[in-house]
């Protein structure tokens, strides 16, 4: 019988409503973006303040998604999922209830904290249910990303222009309800893992995150200077402390296989697929930070465009990422997940130049016309490397031997995020410092410094000490997923294909072997024989 007739009927609704979640709380950061110099002007705000309603929502997503994904493994992706999209709803009921900047910050924190749950659990359950199909379906999630911004600056601009901007807030959450009503349909159950619990550990990873966003974002408000080097303190510490007692955890679980393990083996984390996979998502994320806050206050001062006008122009951004997220996954499919990342990173490279000649020319009194293309094609370029980027990220992630931990996702997230964080940071404090002219050129040096970094021969890292093989959130202990794409044209050889048996009943976060005997940046030509 053919996948086509052996596929079950919820499977069809499954993988649209899980992608449709992914492209949902993308959508749900950028719908502000391009009313933001309207949500200023009726709050009575700076520009740094109005960054940092758009910051709150990224920082508390990278200080929660770390438990998000342990919580994801231990209480089940499905149930978490659905309990933090009601969280959402009510967070934008209050955001749209928001009179001043502190209720809008709150609230916009408890939406990011919510969302945070999104990429843990949506990740492991298309990896779940079409086991098969890694490469091919984190390509489609990427390309979930680059539609959910997409439609968020429109959605945003439109709404706002014909209705307010607090109705931005009332008709995403209708949308999250549909969207939960969806899921509790047709979302397939992810079997519950059972992560260890080391409440040390994960109190001191929260510490480290918290500060460090929160250091990173009052960074961008100019200061209090002495206050980011106050929460330096704590970021350090909590950093610091993760790690030694992770260490110690797991040096006891070697000797003794009786002893409690680590939150985390931080073996996984040396793994060359994981830094690469860091390097590119953060560089992705961060690129797409500046793009989608930087270029609508430039639009909005230097040009005097509407709301709905700067959404079009920067949809053009998400609709780049949209249409290059299947074209990047069948690079990586035939050249490996390192050339496509080195590609996109390059192009992010390009982008940067363009983007500065067209803040250049505004300022020179060029036709507001020839700037605005100038910006759309600075966009499109920036938004193919941001895909490529983040589709090759996500691969290399799932395909090492961290991408089995739920921990280590969300570790993996929280990179992402924080990256996100720091751009929008680099947004606020250039306009703060009245230089808001630096900020492209400083996303090309950026760019070119991870470029030069992936492209640096690393040395393979150490193995991971022996012990109990845990059960894989990741990659499910069944080899009869449906398949979301029954055409695809990968080879029985496929590196994505490979299964990894397991135990259901061992632990979570255990050492395993690596998915790939491969180094960082090698290249896998997954669909040839």
């Amino acid at each position: 019988m053919s996948p086509r007739t052996r596929r079950p009927g919820p499977g069809r609704i499954a993988y649209p409503a899980l992608l449709a979640t992914t492209a949902l709380g993308t959508m749900s950061s950028a719908v502000v973006n391009a009313p933001l110099w309207v949500i200023r002007t009726d709050l009575g705000l700076t520009a740094e303040q109005a960054v940092l309603a758009v910051a709150a929502f990224t920082v508390a997503m990278a200080t929660t998604v770390p438990v998000s994904g342990w919580l994801g493994d231990r209480l089940g992706a499905k149930p978490f999922l659905l309990a933090a999209l009601a969280v959402m709803v009510l967070a934008e009921l209050a955001a749209a209830a928001a009179g001043g900047l502190g209720m809008l910050v709150a609230a916009r924190a408890v939406q990011g904290a919510a969302c945070s749950a999104i990429p843990p659990c949506v990740q492991t359950a298309l990896v779940t249910a079409w086991p098969d199909r890694t490469a091919r379906t984190m390509g489609t999630w990427a390309s979930a990303i680059g539609l959910g911004q997409a439609v968020g600056p429109p959605f945003g601009g439109f709404i706002t222009d014909a209705l307010g901007w607090r109705w931005v807030f009332l008709v995403h959450a209708g949308l999250v309800l549909v969207l939960m009503a969806a899921l509790a349909a047709a979302m397939p159950g992810v079997p519950r893992g059972r992560p260890p619990l080391h409440v040390a550990a994960l109190s001191w990873l929260v510490v480290g995150c918290a500060a460090t966003a929160s250091a990173v974002v009052l960074a961008g408000q100019n200061g209090p200077w002495a206050g980011v080097g106050l929460l330096a303190v704590p970021a350090a510490a909590g950093w610091v402390l993760f790690v030694h007692l992770s260490r110690r955890r797991s040096r006891r679980a070697a000797a003794d296989p009786a002893a409690p393990r680590p939150l985390l083996e931080p073996a996984l984390l040396r793994g060359p697929g994981y830094r690469t996979a860091a390097a590119g998502a953060g560089l992705a994320m961060g690129a797409m930070a500046v793009a989608i806050v930087a270029t609508p206050l430039f639009l909005a001062a230097e040009l005097a465009l509407a709301p709905a006008q700067i959404g079009l122009v920067v949809l053009t951004l998400a609709l780049a990422m949209t249409a290059t997220g299947p074209l990047a996954a069948r690079l990586g499919r035939r050249h490996g997940s390192g050339v496509q990342l080195g590609r996109g990173v390059a192009l992010v490279v390009l982008a940067a130049p363009v983007l500065t000649t067209a803040t250049v020319a505004a300022r020179l009194g060029v036709d507001a016309w020839v700037v605005v293309a100038v910006v759309i094609t600075g966009l499109v370029i920036a938004g193919a490397g941001i895909a490529c980027a983040q589709s090759a990220a996500a691969t290399e992630l799932l395909l090492s031997p961290a991408g089995r931990s739920g921990t280590a996702v969300g570790l993996h997230n929280m990179i992402r995020f924080l990256a996100m964080a720091l751009g929008y940071s680099a947004v606020s404090l250039a306009h703060a410092l009245d230089a808001p002219g630096l900020i492209f050129p400083a996303l090309g040096l950026a760019a070119l410094a991870v470029l030069v970094a992936l492209r640096t021969p690393r040395r393979p890292a150490p193995a991971a000490a022996p012990g109990p093989t845990g059960p894989d959130p990741a990659v499910p202990d069944r080899t009869d997923g449906a398949d979301p794409d029954p055409d695809d044209d990968a080879a029985p050889g496929d590196p994505a294909r490979i299964h990894h048996p397991r135990p259901t009943d061992a632990p979570t976060d255990a050492p395993v072997p690596p998915a790939l005997p491969r180094t960082a940046g090698a290249s896998r030509r997954e669909d040839r024989p």
